[in-house]
């Protein structure tokens, strides 16, 4: 448990960032560097809301399995700097986006609930 939460420590500001508590450092982590099930494997214990299941999802199908894909693209020519560059802004942005339409979502939600109590008097 030490490990988990030396990482939950030290990413805490990263994923606050993507609206995600500490604790979401670590299947984010895993996603990256083992593959999808780890990140899975992880999130369950971890009791997160649907939203930052979400926003874990969204990110982790953008850069999961560092390591192995970026050897792979690395074999075929293409530069493993760049790769993982690209795969890890996706992520970054796609979590970011990803917070803020939810957001926005629930301020729709809020929105709607409160015209429904509204209507009733007209």
């Amino acid at each position: 448990m030490n490990v988990i939460n030396f990482i939950a420590g030290y990413l805490e500001p990263l994923t606050k960032l993507f609206g995600l508590p500490g604790e979401a450092a670590v299947p984010l982590v895993l996603g990256n560097a083992i593959n999808i099930y780890a990140a899975l494997a992880a999130i369950e214990p971890l009791g997160l809301t649907p939203k930052h299941v979400t926003i874990l999802a969204v990110m982790i199908s953008f850069s999961h399995t560092l390591p192995v894909e970026t050897a792979v693209s690395k074999r075929v020519g293409v530069s493993a700097f760049m790769i993982v560059g690209i795969r890890l802004s996706l992520a970054a942005v796609s979590g970011i986006v990803t917070k803020l339409n939810s957001i926005m979502g629930s301020l729709e939600t809020e929105n709607i609930n409160l015209n429904r109590r509204i209507s009733w008097m007209y």
